[in-house]
């Protein structure tokens, strides 16, 4: 029998490469479920009749609050269960959901169907780490974090272009029903053909003692106050939520902002803007992994200090794509956008899974996505909507692009604290008993 250094230091096999293959599918249209009301939201706003602050209410909150709830005691879970089945559970809750909102006849039964739609995909991620990170040993697991990263942007342009496209043609509520449909065959697909990993498979560390911490697995409230306790996870926790608040913004706000300010309709959205984001953001996602694992070779925190830098730049990017005046410089401004934003959160991810102890890496995966989600991914769009409706009697037409402006510079505050998770990453993951080797 090998030792477990022996294990964390082979080349991941190709049945791994399968599993995050299929997971990946997985993701894709989790990210497509969730998304594809962002570039409906405009039409769902006609027919329902309702605010820029409902919209944003059933773009974030309603999803990602109860996304949020429901991630941390399915994580912990997962972490004494088969997370493979957790996951293919989760799906078919979600698509379920998802071909549900068609059917929804006014705002609150669609606030009703998100909220389904985030607690079935609250199943997915923090387990779905904690199985890669059970097939790829630590060298490699940013590069297979950036191929499984390259579902989100998959799965937002696939949404964004098929969304806009069917949108134009079919209506809104149609779209939903599509949506939804392909998750429930992808699920049965990794029910027959994913094998749940041996935990803790490719960490440094005795077997006995993760069969031990797995059975003797201490309560959530003792877990969290540890976790906390680190200061870089806790400054990793609020960069990216802060982070993300920008982005998320951005991203839910898009195409209204496009049709309102720019003119563009739905078909130029789905075939002008989504795919040079789309191509630009799978490289920036490619390139990301790579160049965060071969900064961790050399130096254990210098991923997440370009990972700072990298926002500041995608943040930028993105206020000046609020700013301008022309429809064709928003687009040409997506390149950048995609290729900086695509890869600055894969440096966290990674940073976060190779510090947290393999018997508590679902539950800490899910408390960092707790944070991010409450504070980024829900807070984001709805502040927007609200700010919207706040500045239209001083700025009319206009109080969109303020309101993104707003948003989008709490994403400058992340940056600063990832810097800070930065300078601390090192001695508390020794703390923790990770040994790092440069190379």
């Amino acid at each position: 029998m090998t030792g477990r250094s022996d294990s964390a230091s082979r080349r991941p096999d190709g049945y791994a490469w399968y599993v995050a293959g299929v997971l990946f599918l997985i993701y894709l249209f989790n990210y497509v479920d969730r998304s594809v009301l962002n570039v409906l939201s405009q039409l769902v706003k006609q027919e329902l009749g309702v605010s820029d602050s409902v919209i944003g209410f059933l773009v974030g909150p309603a999803f990602a609050v109860f996304y949020a709830l429901a991630g941390i005691p399915i994580a912990r879970y997962a972490d004494r269960s088969n997370r493979v089945r957790i996951i293919v559970a989760g799906c078919v809750v979600w698509s379920g959901f998802t071909i549900a909102t068609a059917y929804a006849q006014s705002w609150p039964e669609l606030a009703l169907y998100r909220m389904g739609v985030g607690i079935g995909e609250a199943a997915f991620l923090a387990p779905a780490y904690s199985i890669l990170a059970d097939y790829f040993p630590m060298g490699y697991r940013a590069r297979a974090l950036s191929l499984f990263g390259l579902a989100v942007y998959f799965g937002q342009v696939t949404g964004m272009v098929s969304g806009a496209m069917l949108g134009a043609s079919l209506g809104w509520r149609d779209v939903f029903v599509y949506a939804g449909i392909p998750g429930i065959f992808i699920a049965a697909l990794a029910l027959a053909t994913v094998r749940e990993p041996e935990r803790g498979a490719m960490d440094r560390g005795s077997a006995a003692t993760i069969a031990r911490d797995r059975t003797t697995s201490p309560a959530l409230l003792p877990v969290l106050r540890d976790l906390w306790a680190y200061r870089s996870f806790r400054n990793l926790c609020i960069g990216t939520a802060l982070g993300v608040f920008g982005g998320q913004a951005f991203a839910g706000w898009s195409a209204p902002f496009l049709m309102r300010l720019h003119g563009a309709d739905l078909a130029a959205i789905g075939k002008v803007f989504a795919p040079p984001y789309l191509l630009s953001a799978l490289l920036g996602t490619l390139l990301g992994g790579l160049v965060a694992d071969r900064l961790f070779r050399r130096d254990f925190d210098a991923p997440l200090r370009a990972s700072s830098y990298a926002l500041v730049f995608a943040t930028a990017c993105l206020c000046l794509a609020c700013w301008v005046s022309a429809f064709g410089t928003v687009v040409w401004l997506t390149i950048p956008m995609g290729l900086v934003g695509g890869g600055w959160v894969l440096a966290v991810q990674s940073s976060t899974q190779n510090a947290l102890p393999a018997e508590l890496r679902a539950t800490g995966t899910a408390v960092f996505w707790f944070v991010v989600n409450l504070f980024g991914i829900a807070a984001g769009p709805w502040v927007t909507g609200v700010l919207s409706d706040a500045f239209a009697p001083r700025f009319g037409a206009e109080s969109l692009r303020y309101g993104l402006l707003a948003a989008i510079g709490v994403s400058f505050v992340g940056a600063v604290f990832i810097r800070a998770a930065a300078r601390t990453m090192h001695a508390e993951a020794v703390a923790r008993g990770i040994q790092h080797q440069r190379s």
